[in-house]
């Protein structure tokens, strides 16, 4: 292994073409604090275990963006793989999930976050300890395609179980830890994060995908 790779590769370019600069702060506030009973979220993990999926990232004829294929595509090149980018996921292809998700997350906390429940795309996904999300910009494909527009959608995070050893999600420079069950962070668009899992127990995530009901930031 050369010098210059402990510095640059082909993904530290690709960000340059980008003009991703660390340097450059992005205000990542949070942005709401939901009222999440996180044992009801495990009991739904555990009654419908058999009906996830465990997904690595990987390259899938599903996507079509050339962007995202070639993120996915460098991520490979730096080890990224089946053995550490591995999720249980809940949601991606069954809309009855979605349908449960609304009614667990609850009419005060769709307030809080002003997000459309009829136009979401909601996932759970449960990293285990060593597994990671690399770093990567959303193109908001599967929304897209359900919902047949080409608005730009809001993605949100929501931290369902509390932080815990190794447990992050990085936002541009904003890296994000010691959050409480229930924390939302918006994810703005085109903007390069990451969430990984170095610790000792599951991390759990909500992302709901969605319209903006007015302004984003004017919560109950």
């Amino acid at each position: 292994m050369d010098k210059h790779s402990f510095i640059s590769n082909s993904f530290s370019d690709l960000l340059q073409d980008h003009k991703v600069d660390l340097d450059v702060e992005i205000n990542i506030p949070l942005l709401a604090q939901m009222k999440i009973d996180c044992n009801e979220w495990f009991q739904w993990m555990s009654d419908h275990w058999d009906e996830g999926q465990t997904l690595p990232y990987i390259r899938s004829d599903s996507i079509k963006q050339e962007t995202t294929t070639r993120q996915i595509e460098l991520a490979a090149e730096l080890g990224y793989s089946p053995h550490n980018t591995n999720s249980r996921q809940w949601g991606r292809s069954n809309p009855e999930h979605t349908e449960q998700f609304k009614q667990l997350i609850g009419a005060e906390n769709w307030k809080k976050i002003n997000i459309d429940p009829d136009t979401v795309l909601i996932k759970l996904l449960c990293y285990f300890p060593g597994n990671f999300l690399p770093l990567h910009w959303d193109e908001f494909e599967p929304w897209q395609q359900r919902f047949n527009t080409e608005v730009m959608p809001t993605r949100l995070s929501v931290l369902i179980n509390p932080w815990s050893w190794g447990h992050y999600l990085q936002i541009h420079s904003h890296v994000i830890t010691h959050w409480n069950s229930g924390d939302v962070y918006c994810i703005p668009s085109h903007v390069w994060h990451c969430s990984g899992n170095g610790g000792i127990v599951p991390k759990i995530t909500l992302t709901i995908t969605g319209t903006q009901k007015g302004d984003l930031n004017a919560r109950s």
